[in-house]
């Protein structure tokens, strides 16, 4: 699994790694270097106490769930509404006098 480490040059000298969630921890060093092994020591200590490293595969969506994931399917109102909107949405585009 791969994290994504953001790797900063501190003021005074040195570095700071810093994680994203799930972690949220930060690691100074006086290299890029040292500062990620910093980091990654104390993602091996939570490791070490318990805290298991793992990932999960989420379905992507599918089209439908952004036109409002079929909650107004064969709803005749909504059907109608949309149809409405379409019409005028052609008239307008249709209008000869329109910049």
């Amino acid at each position: 699994m791969e994290i994504p480490v953001l790797l900063e040059p501190l003021p005074g000298g040195g570095f700071e790694a810093r994680s994203a969630d799930p972690f949220g921890l930060t690691a100074q060093g006086d290299t890029p270097d040292a500062a990620l092994r910093h980091l990654r020591d104390q993602i091996e200590a939570r490791k070490a106490s318990g805290a298991i490293l793992t990932s999960i595969q989420i379905p992507d969506s599918k089209p439908e769930s952004y036109l409002g994931g079929g909650v107004y399917r064969d709803e005749p109102l909504f059907d109608r509404w949309r149809a409405e909107i379409e019409a005028y949405r052609q008239q307008v585009e249709d209008d000869p006098d329109r910049p």
